[in-house]
């Protein structure tokens, strides 16, 4: 969105909101792949929503108020959410449930939503002033610990609609695990008397203990020390500042459902997953973009672990419970092969990583190495959240405008993470949208390649009907 637009945001001071019930005071287990140094970070959300139309008795009230309550009865069940990751032995974290508290805060912005859908694009980030929009928003590493794990905003738009944006630390949740909390706190403001959440939080980490003693069943490439990676394990991560992130340009990139069909042609076949097309085109967009040929290039991708493996994890489950799968190639033969290579290469990858015993292997091997980080030497990661569907979240003003990553940037490396959301552009056309990093001067060339990789589907497309 175009940075030029303009207005101004009043932000209250911020405000601690406890549990409205007394809450259990213990210490909680975070699991290995919880506590990992390439989840010490945090992840951004924002809704936004229009002015209500609903008959309904929330539309007459201000959304701060209901939110505020709302939240308070759901960290009754979330209560971890409310409390400190302490640090304890060997550098393991523990949830303190201490019940201190999340941060919230109350703002008033002089524009309305229609201002900002006719900006450049519409209604998609980067959004223009985000950092008064979330201004407890946090980059990279910093107040992993001793700090709120959840920090919100709910600001009024002049137009009687309102932004809801929040960060939450990712060793408390995954993607999927913000999303069950922030509908329990949507189902609270539809129905402030409702009992529970209508999907009770499980914490369930016990399913994820390493095992005894621990047993390295698969390379972990993932982990990888490279040459540019520290040698020795307990050397402590590199830590980027936020200007190191603020620094990179951000763009989002919108597929069209033609655009996907174009790019899954050129797997040979429509059936193959969508994803392994869109990260296929996104890696090799960007490896033309920022790699030389001689390099070696890794894509890594999380892979949801709840609905899959042994043992299960219950229903409600919260914690991150993914595990990264990791493509490598030679940016040269990457770029040079035609895009069915890529897709082959995530297909293989995903294979392995999803045979049975490959959870309990990652757990075991972080277990035995516990401060290695993600490898970032020639590291792009691609998040899909594309059945995330945080735009349909209801809070008691319909359906939002935009629900989903706040911004890209997140991670530990800056640029190094993309984020691949469900989208309805404003001409109503529906795709996914990938939100992405990079240095300013590379932007306008990733987003032609990215292009280009589309149309050589249409090209081929075109051939085949020839025939």
């Amino acid at each position: 969105m175009a940075p030029m637009l303009k207005f101004t945001v009043q932000v209250s001071k911020p405000e601690l909101i406890r549990p409205e019930k007394p809450t259990p005071r213990e210490f909680k287990y975070l699991s290995n792949i919880d506590d990992q140094k390439g989840l010490r970070n945090h992840i951004p959300f924002v809704h936004f929503y229009p002015p209500s139309t609903a008959s309904s008795q929330t539309h007459d009230q201000d959304p701060v108020g209901l939110i505020k309550q709302a939240l308070a009865r759901a960290l009754v069940y979330y209560y971890p959410v409310a409390g400190r990751l302490r640090h304890a032995d060997k550098g393991k974290l523990v949830v303190d449930c201490c019940g201190e508290g999340v941060i919230f805060r109350e703002g008033n912005a002089d524009i309305k939503l229609a201002q900002l859908r006719e900006a450049d694009g519409g209604l998609k980030p980067p959004f223009p002033q985000w950092e008064s929009l979330l201004v407890d928003d946090l980059w990279g590493s910093v107040l992993v610990t001793d700090s709120p794990l959840l920090r919100m905003q709910v600001t009024r738009l002049a137009c009687g609609g309102f932004v809801l944006a929040y960060t939450l630390n990712h060793c408390i949740c995954d993607a999927y695990g913000a999303y069950i909390l922030i509908k329990a706190i949507s189902e609270f403001c539809l129905n402030p008397t409702q009992a529970a959440p209508s999907l009770l939080p499980a914490w369930g980490r016990q399913a994820l203990h390493p095992r005894s003693p621990p047993t390295i069943s698969y390379p972990h490439h993932e982990y990888d020390v490279t040459s540019s990676s520290p040698h020795d394990p307990e050397d402590p991560t590199v830590a980027y500042t936020e200007t190191d992130f603020k620094s990179l340009a951000q763009t989002s990139v919108f597929l069209s459902q033609a655009d996907i069909s174009s790019l899954k042609n050129q797997t040979y076949s429509q059936k193959s997953p969508a994803f392994h097309a869109i990260a296929g085109c996104l890696w090799r967009a960007r490896t033309r973009t920022l790699m030389s040929p001689q390099s070696t290039t890794r894509l890594l991708f999380p892979i949801d672990t709840r609905f899959r493996y042994t043992p299960s994890l219950p229903e409600g489950y919260y914690g991150s419970a993914v595990v990264f799968a990791c493509a490598i190639a030679k940016a040269g033969e990457l770029v040079d092969s035609p895009l069915h290579y890529t897709s082959n290469l995530i297909s293989q990858v995903k294979k392995v990583v999803t045979e049975i015993e490959y959870r309990a292997s990652m757990l075991d091997f972080i277990e035995m190495n516990r401060r290695r980080e993600f490898v970032a030497d020639g590291g792009f990661a691609v998040s899909d959240m594309s059945k995330l569907r945080f735009v349909d979240l209801d809070f008691g003003w319909g359906k939002g405008g935009y629900g989903g990553p706040g911004r890209a940037g997140t991670g530990l490396v800056p640029g190094m993470v993309t984020s691949v959301i469900g989208h309805k552009n404003e001409e109503g056309v529906e795709g996914v949208l990938a939100l992405v990093s990079l240095p300013a001067e590379y932007v306008e060339k990733f987003r032609k390649e990215v292009r280009k990789e589309i149309d050589c589907g249409n090209s081929y497309a075109k051939h085949i009907s020839a025939l």
